[in-house]
């Protein structure tokens, strides 16, 4: 069933009635100011299984001093460690463990499962130790440190749990004035400095020991990515099937270029990882944030030269407003596209309908009725011819009801223009959707000159 409704437009200057799309947007601006944020997992993930440890780097100094990566084993930890030794002085040995954030990010939240103990006990003017610092490693700057347990009366059974890696006893949040570009974990043997550690250890053999074993980083990221060198059927034909790709170029300049998402009439339909980066750049999930997580603080590329397909022929034939943007891991986005399209994908066998019988392709929106009543109206006047200077915009007004007044939302209206010179061919021009309550409107392309605009809705989308 189609419903047409005829409206003659005619205008000052008597020139061609063009058919023309909305104009395309192909960006190289910079991603949106916002800081985006995303996670990095070191050493075990909350799932248990085992992360790597990107980022970090171990240090010591001193006699049966360790700093140990074992988080590829069962219960494995960043370890940090000082076997009983006699002749310890103490500043001298420590064993450190230190996590360096990339620039251009920034640590905005960190949670450590750690246990630990300084079973070596303390003596006059010393103590066998371990702590967290942030930003600085500093033990003399009490606000520089946190998570400390000393030997002696301070922390005599340690804390935590080593037998359970993720038990909540382990959990230690970061506080936020210990935030910064580095984090910091230190076994030791502190005090004075002429003055001798005592000899005492746990059931291992260690003086003082921490381990680390997980850690969920909340990574932020202010300067987003830039796109540029838009080119493909996307960005400019004048019409679109099958897959039809686009290419351009990203670079961001922190956690990497991740994705490309394409939008059609405000619905993401795609989402594309545009270079895995070797397994890096993979979104592990398990986030309760609903941000991406990944095993690595930089992990996708800086800079991409792409080509992504996007399949039409999901989409139904006619006018459509397609957006395309590109993100980095950390969320931030920029523009790469932002056009109308026109979506002309051959109709299948056994869609058509026949003189013989109705069309048996897809309803035309919700309430679609084969006795429609389409109405249609220039915006500012009720008389069905507008005569108006060349160059103005024009807007029309329209709306879809089934029987009763009942409106048909999400539907297809198409939209044809006919010039008014002889011989002119039809065109087509973009085909609005009708809302909620059944309405649509029509906002006319420049340059328009007289012609006859003819509007109609298809029960069946193929009819």
């Amino acid at each position: 069933m189609v419903s047409m409704f005829e409206r003659i437009s005619k205008l000052a200057v008597p020139v061609a009635c063009l058919s023309v799309l909305a104009a395309a947007t192909l960006a190289a601006a910079p991603g949106s100011a916002s800081a985006g944020r995303f996670h990095v997992y070191s050493c075990r993930m909350p799932s248990g299984e085992s992360a790597p440890v990107d980022g970090w780097s171990g240090s010591k100094s001193g006699t049966y001093t360790y700093a140990e990566d074992t988080c590829s084993r069962s219960n494995g930890a960043l370890v940090a460690a000082l076997r009983n030794a006699t002749g310890r002085t103490a500043n001298t040995d420590i064993a450190t463990w230190t996590l360096g954030v990339p620039a251009n990010e920034t640590l905005a939240g960190a949670t450590l499962w750690r246990a630990g103990d300084a079973d070596g006990g303390a003596a006059t003017s010393t103590a066998y130790e371990f702590w967290f610092a942030g930003p600085e490693n500093n033990l003399g700057i009490p606000s520089d440190n946190f998570g400390q347990c000393e030997g002696g009366v301070f922390c005599p059974t340690g804390v935590g749990n080593a037998g359970q890696p993720l038990s909540s006893t382990n959990r230690l949040v970061v506080p936020s004035s210990n935030l910064g570009a580095h984090l910091y974990m230190n076994a030791s043997c502190v005090g004075s400095s002429e003055y001798a550690c005592p000899t005492g250890e746990d059931p291992n053999g260690y003086a003082a020991v921490v381990y680390l074993f997980a850690a969920d980083l909340v990574l932020e990221q202010n300067a987003g990515p830039s796109a540029s060198g838009v080119s493909g059927e996307l960005a400019s034909a004048p019409a679109v099937s099958g897959t039809s790709d686009l290419a351009f170029n990203a670079t961001d300049p922190g956690s990497g270029v991740y994705e490309a998402v394409f939008s059609v009439d405000g619905q993401v339909v795609q989402s594309t990882v545009l270079d895995e980066n070797g397994g890096r750049c993979k979104d592990v999930g398990q986030t309760t944030d609903g941000s991406p997580a990944f095993l690595y603080l930089q992990p996708c590329l800086g800079a991409v030269s792409v080509d992504v397909g996007m399949d039409t022929t999901k989409l139904s034939n006619g006018a459509h407003h397609l957006v395309v943007s590109v993100l980095d891991a950390a969320g931030n986005a920029a523009p790469v596209l932002d056009r109308e399209i026109t979506v002309a994908n051959p109709t299948p066998s056994g869609i058509l309908g026949s003189a013989n019988g109705p069309a048996n392709g897809p309803a035309n929106g919700i309430n679609a009725s084969a006795t429609p009543t389409l109405v249609v109206r220039w915006r500012g006047t009720r008389s069905p011819t507008l005569t108006s200077r060349y160059g103005r915009v024009l807007s029309i007004a329209g709306r879809l009801t089934a029987p009763g007044g009942v409106p048909i939302s999400a539907a297809q209206i198409e939209l044809h223009a006919t010039p008014a010179y002889v011989g002119a061919k039809t065109v087509a021009l973009a085909s609005p959707r009708t809302g909620l309550d059944g309405s649509f409107a029509v906002r006319l392309p420049h340059g328009l000159s007289s012609c006859t605009l003819r509007f109609a809705y298809r029960t069946h989308l193929g009819d």
